[in-house]
């Protein structure tokens, strides 16, 4: 029992780290590893939605458009496999920092990850529940419900509401990117200049701040 407490944790750990810290380039040799496993589609729809790094925003699209599989499973499959984990991050996450922070190392490599959470959660610390939900519901790549999950952590929210909100917000996600993959080229064209656009607002915002912080 006390052995596979210690394989969660590493695991939840690990995944943490990698959700902020993975380049474009693992999304492509992940994929490909996870379609060398001997398994059906719906399971390889369910374990994709589980990696931080795609979640439901990638399961959905993947379900819809690679393996063919119609909407009715695609899309509670996918918020199965992208809500599986979080349970465990909620549950554990006090317990994996109490450990963590007594080696010196770990403590530096959570401290990074919690800076950068808090920096890039702000609507959350302002809206609590609100804002996790809205953080989760928008499915760009520094969102979701692992960052999201991290974000409730970090914030002192209570435990089922976290699940709550954060279950209404991957909700919404999937409403959007179910809409998006449908429209196939027109939906992965208003998915990239979304993102331009986000990338465009975070710079102007960041310079401000910099403008400001000399003044």
């Amino acid at each position: 029992m006390a052995g596979m407490k210690r394989l969660i944790i590493v695991l939840i750990l690990f995944c943490i780290t990698f959700s902020l810290f993975a380049s474009s380039g693992l999304k492509e040799k992940l994929e490909a590893k996870i379609e060398l496993i001997n398994v059906s589609s719906e399971v390889k729809v369910f374990l994709i939605a589980m990696i931080p790094i795609f979640e439901l925003r990638g399961a959905i699209p993947i379900g819809m458009l690679k393996y063919e599989l119609p909407l009715w499973k695609v899309i509670p499959i996918a918020l199965a496999g992208n809500m599986f984990p979080i349970f465990f991050i909620l549950l554990f996450f006090d317990f994996i920092t109490k450990i963590c922070f007594k080696v010196p190392f770990l403590k530096k490599i959570l401290e990074a990850i919690f800076a950068r959470t808090r920096k890039k959660t702000d609507v959350i610390q302002k809206y609590e529940e609100i804002g996790l939900m809205l953080f989760v519901a928008i499915p760009l790549p520094i969102t979701g419900a692992w960052t999201g999950s991290l974000a409730a952590y970090l914030f002192g929210l209570k435990f089922w509401k976290s699940i709550l909100f954060i279950f209404l917000g991957v909700c919404i996600a999937a409403v959007v990117v179910t809409f998006l993959a449908s429209l196939k080229w027109i939906g992965a064209g208003i998915a990239t200049v979304s993102l331009i656009t986000v990338f465009i607002v975070n710079q102007i915002k960041r310079r401000k701040k910099i403008e400001a912080a000399k003044l």
